[in-house]
């Protein structure tokens, strides 16, 4: 008896099941997703196996990252995150770098307060670490943007 009806079952399965034929689809995950590679100082935003660059972000030049995923909800409120942070993070860490040059050549003068070089070391200081603070901010937001965007790829 359970060798009619596992011969049964094998039979149905084979008849009405099948193989199933996927539809093609239009663009495959691999073709479409996004990643970060860094290459000299710059991140570049890549899409797909083939490495197309769309954008490199870097000191003085970025790339419309809420215009890139604005597929994706989620996406695009990470890469405001990042929109927001990155150019003030990149402008307080350049001043502060300014600001601590400037320190080390009042430091070089002989008749200058000792105040005057330690308020500047201190300035710069803030600056450099507040700036480091929102560009790692900014770098996180763009991580989370692309991996919303990956996720939802149709």
């Amino acid at each position: 008896m359970s060798r009619l009806f596992l011969a049964l079952c094998v039979g149905a399965h084979f008849s009405f099941g099948g193989t199933a034929m996927l539809a093609a689809q239009d663009s495959t995950y691999d073709q479409k997703s996004l990643r970060l590679e860094r290459h000299h100082g710059d991140v570049r935003i890549v899409r797909g196996l083939e490495g197309t660059v769309l954008g490199r972000i870097g000191t003085f030049r970025g790339i419309d990252v809420v215009k890139l995923v604005s597929s994706s909800e989620n996406a695009t409120s990470e890469a405001k995150k990042f929109a927001r942070d990155y150019g003030p993070g990149t402008s307080l860490a350049a001043l502060g770098i300014a600001t601590m040059g400037a320190a080390i050549g009042v430091s070089r003068i002989n008749d200058v307060n000792g105040l005057i070089t330690g308020g500047l070391t201190l300035a710069a200081t803030g600056l450099i670490v507040y700036g480091g603070g929102r560009l790692e901010n900014a770098y996180n937001a763009l991580s989370r943007s692309i991996w919303w965007y990956n996720r939802d790829l149709k």
